[in-house]
């Protein structure tokens, strides 16, 4: 049987805890003291935050590393950690922690006290979010919106997610990119609308690529005509070894309805879902029939 979607919910999550008693947790679990430790966060791929905490007398060892990533979920929290936290190391510096002086780098230059970390991650986000642009979901055929990309998929028995992928084009490489590369996924990070990546993802029932091409098109169309701008649109297209997809943004949940019996009316293969790019939603699915069968996981 399909899951049900799942609506992203704060509520799970754990609430950041103040720097003192963080740091008390993480001195009691590993014997390592982070008192005097800074850190600083910067953007990497996919809109992640990889986040390097300077250890006074540190030595730079696996352990070190592990506790700091305690450290930093602690401090910001559970939902800010898991949704934008790509990395978290811990470097050694001199004791002391006097970064400024004993350490000319510019890294070291940039670091701050723990206490203000989470004051430091929330602003960064807040300026990535006045930057993005707006979802184009309205349908465009402007060459300039769109970008391809060529993979060499491992053969395989069945694939999950895109794993299959030969070719596909978007109009959000970023979040395209961070996708196939099965980095920690989170809409959030990539719209400030709210709506959730998804994508269609169906058998391709016919066997010369211009025959699921034309198959592919007649599905894009129809998706584009019943979705209205402000509910949803196509973000991408892809065709793989075995599948065919279609990615979306839904803005509207409440358009599924509408979509799922015209999917159905167009002859779509059995094995067809909706299913969901972000990482707390990657074990559900919408299936197209209700008949349909559990999509292959990893």
């Amino acid at each position: 049987m399909h899951r049900a979607l799942s609506i992203l919910n704060s509520a799970r999550f754990a609430a950041p805890r103040a720097c003192a008693f963080a740091v008390a947790r993480v001195r009691a679990e590993s014997g390592l003291d982070f008192s005097r430790a800074r850190a600083r966060a910067g953007f990497a791929r996919g809109h992640l935050l990889d986040v390097v905490v300077f250890l006074p007398g540190g030595q730079g060892t696996p352990q070190e590393s592990e506790a700091a990533e305690e450290l930093v979920c602690l401090l910001l929290g559970e939902e800010l950690f898991e949704r934008w936290i790509g990395s978290v190391r811990a470097t050694p510096t001199a004791r002391g922690g006097l970064l400024t002086v004993l350490n000319e780098n510019a890294e070291d230059r940039s670091a701050l006290p723990l206490e203000t970390l989470l004051e430091t991650v929330g602003a960064a986000i807040a300026g990535l979010k006045e930057g993005l642009p707006p979802l184009p979901l309205a349908p465009s055929a402007n060459s300039d919106d769109w970008f391809a990309f060529e993979l060499s998929p491992e053969p395989a028995a069945d694939y999950a997610a895109q794993d299959d992928l030969v070719f596909c084009s978007t109009r959000t490489p970023e979040p395209k990119k961070c996708f196939l590369r099965r980095e920690p996924f989170f809409s959030g990070r990539f719209t400030t609308s709210g709506a959730l990546f998804t994508y269609l993802k169906y058998e391709a029932g016919e066997s010369t690529a211009e025959a699921r091409v034309a198959e592919r098109t007649r599905l894009e169309e129809r998706i584009q005509r019943i979705l209205r701008p402000e509910q949803g649109g196509v973000l991408g297209l892809g065709l793989g070894v075995r599948y065919a997809y279609i990615d979306l943004a839904l803005a509207d949940p409440d358009c599924l309805p509408l979509l799922l019996p015209e999917l159905r009316a167009l002859g779509i293969s059995r094995q067809s879902w909706l299913l969901f790019c972000d990482s707390e939603l990657e074990a559900e699915y919408l299936p197209v029939f209700s008949d349909s069968p559990a999509p292959f996981r990893d």
